[in-house]
């Protein structure tokens, strides 16, 4: 039985540029209450409250001592801009038992560029380390951006130099401002793959659990015990016949419009998909955008070859002129035959 995710609101004081929830409306925060209630239909071995930012929640120190009562394993999703460590000692003595943070960069440049905060970086390192002096296991996340993605290793090795307790990569979901920022946000997932499987292989020689969500299993070779369990996207035309098609998420459907799948290929195992307390999934998601991703490389490949022809120049002396002779030359350019010393 895994964990639960229970939401809280969807406010949020962070403009990530991946940011999938951008587009649903703004219900206000929902009561302690209702929280409650949902709390006690509950069949699960834990809970983790999401967000938007749960810690703009009003009540959420209470509402983590209603969780506290009910399951053993309480757990909060932040992007750290308020988890100063006065807030995280008073939540885990309400009852929370772990602090799920996303790290997007293993240098304030890299994680801001992602996060669109100032100082966003010191304070999510903070965070961690706040976490920890309470008590606290420490998730932490960073989603496989076309910006990121070879830096993956390095960041495995922040996040396992300050003490975290286990780390999740993670293809991003092509909704809300990720849709909006296709080029920008989507990894070419032949590419950014390897790199994350190498994060993995490093996160190995730490000692550190890491795991990979959303990337289709035909890309990741044998290392499919490192894939957590997912949200299906969508699968193509080359998916039918894989073994590993029930668990495997595919890809979203715009990355199949951009790219064409053209990485994909059947499996002939179907492996199984390991799971981690500390990582409730993806969440909830904004719809898909009215207008679609453009297939430009599809053009492009068309293109290309034209763009790489060479073009006569432009004539700069008529054709009918008269022709120059080596004299003329001389006389024009004087300087250039003159003998030193004349």
């Amino acid at each position: 039985m895994q964990r639960a995710a229970v939401q809280l609101l969807r406010a949020c004081d962070g403009a990530c540029v991946s940011c999938a929830q951008v587009g649903l409306e703004d219900e206000g925060p929902r009561s302690r209450e209702e929280v409650r209630a949902e709390l006690a239909s509950l069949q699960a071995e834990g809970v983790t409250f999401v967000g938007g930012e749960p810690l703009l929640h009003p009540e959420l120190e209470a509402i983590v001592g209603d969780a506290a009562a009910r399951f053993g394993a309480v757990g909060l999703q932040t992007n750290g801009n308020r988890a100063d460590p006065e807030t995280l000692q008073r939540l885990a003595k309400a009852g929370l038992t772990d602090v799920h943070l996303s790290l997007h960069g293993e240098a304030a440049p890299v994680h801001e560029y992602h996060t669109g905060v100032v100082g966003s970086f010191t304070r999510t390192l903070t965070a961690l380390a706040g976490a920890r002096a309470a008590g606290l296991a420490v998730g932490v996340t960073t989603l496989i951006t076309r910006s990121n993605a070879r830096n993956l290793p390095a960041i495995v090795r922040l996040v396992s130099s300050r003490g975290a307790t286990a780390h999740g990569l993670a293809v991003p979901r092509v909704r809300g401002r990720a849709a909006e920022r296709f080029d920008r946000v989507v990894p070419r997932l032949g590419i950014a793959v390897p790199f994350a499987l190498y994060a993995l292989q490093v996160a190995g020689t730490l000692r550190l659990p890491a795991f990979l969500r959303g990337a289709p299993l035909c890309l990741l070779g044998p290392h499919t015990d490192r894939a957590l369990p997912s949200a299906t996207r969508a699968h193509g035309p080359m998916c039918e016949g894989c073994a590993a098609r029930p668990l495997c998420p595919g890809v979203e459907p715009e990355y199949l419009a951009r790219f064409a799948g053209d990485e994909l290929s059947p499996r002939d195992d179907a492996p199984i998909a390991p799971a981690h307390p500390l990582f409730v999934g993806e969440g909830e998601v904004a719809p898909p955008l009215e207008r679609a991703v453009p297939s430009a490389p599809a053009a492009a490949r068309v293109a290309l070859p034209m763009l790489g022809k060479v073009k006569p120049a432009l004539a700069e002396v008529p054709r009918s002129a008269e022709k120059k002779t080596g004299e003329a030359l001389q006389t024009l350019f004087g300087d250039l035959y003159r003998e030193e010393g004349d």
